[in-house]
């Protein structure tokens, strides 16, 4: 009898210890959930979780930050350069020892502009290289005949120009090197004898006179924005090197001559 109770409340105490157990003992977590990652939200079974919410928090600024120092790079290059289009034409003569009689030609042109910002917004480089066409006329009346002569030119010119811009009124202005260095060229003279003289007709020759092969000079000009990526200016250009290769020079009217390019155009360019 005894013996039959003791194992009665053995076996209520086994039970109650079970229920205690099944309630109080914290679930093991799950496989999923404990491969989850913090996303930020409070949804989130690391939300609680200062230390892993403060490391994320850093993550995302510091992806952020890079974000936007990526773009604002971007965005400054592609404000600070510019690439476009150029095209001018304009009026040339020489100046220069034993060049009178060379009278106002013509050039055209078109070729490529950069442009540059440098220490501040109003400060820029801009250089070109722009393919040019010059002709240019002479004509001397030597009293029984009349000299005349041309010459054309082709060249690729470099002009590098170091340009102001007054934002408040859209005007701008440049100085800066011009570089010219020559492609192929041709020159033609004629001598005509006047009527009533005792001799007539008229004798020509090709290529007695010969220009270098490069030119060096400066320019200056100013210009207006008509857009920010349309630009008008006029440009004046003195070069100090001789064009004449007296080397080799047959013609006698040149032989002493020294012609210094001097021109003046308008150009417009489209910059991207």
């Amino acid at each position: 009898m005894i013996f039959a109770l003791s194992m009665s409340a053995f076996a209520q105490s086994s039970s109650d210890d079970d229920d205690w157990l099944s309630a109080d003992s914290p679930k093991p977590a799950t496989s999923e959930k404990s491969t989850g990652s913090y996303d930020g939200t409070s949804d989130s079974e690391f939300a609680n979780d200062e230390e892993y919410a403060s490391a994320y928090a850093r993550y995302k600024t510091q992806t952020t930050s890079r974000s936007e120092i990526s773009k604002q790079r971007k965005e400054g290059f592609s404000q600070s350069v510019f690439v476009g289009a150029r095209v001018q034409g304009g009026f040339n003569t020489f100046l220069g020892s034993n060049s009178d009689g060379w009278g106002a030609g013509w050039n055209a042109g078109a070729g490529l502009i950069i442009k540059i910002s440098m220490f501040t917004k109003n400060f820029s480089l801009v250089p070109e290289l722009t393919f040019n066409y010059r002709h240019y006329g002479y004509e001397k009346d030597m009293e029984v005949y009349t000299n005349k002569a041309k010459l054309n030119i082709m060249l690729f010119e470099l002009p590098i120009m170091f340009r102001y811009t007054f934002d408040q009124y859209d005007f701008f202005a440049a100085a800066g090197l011009h570089l010219g260095l020559k492609l192929m060229g041709d020159t033609e003279f004629s001598s005509e004898v006047k009527e009533g003289t005792s001799s007539n007709g008229t004798s020509k020759s090709s290529n007695t006179f010969v220009s270098t092969n490069m030119e060096v000079g400066l320019a200056l000009e100013g210009g207006y924005m008509l857009t920010r990526n349309v630009h008008v200016n006029l440009r004046v250009v003195q070069c100090f090197t001789n064009l004449l290769n007296q080397g080799l020079t047959v013609e006698q009217s040149f032989t002493n001559s020294t012609l210094l390019t001097f021109y003046t155009n308008l150009g417009i360019s489209f910059l991207f």
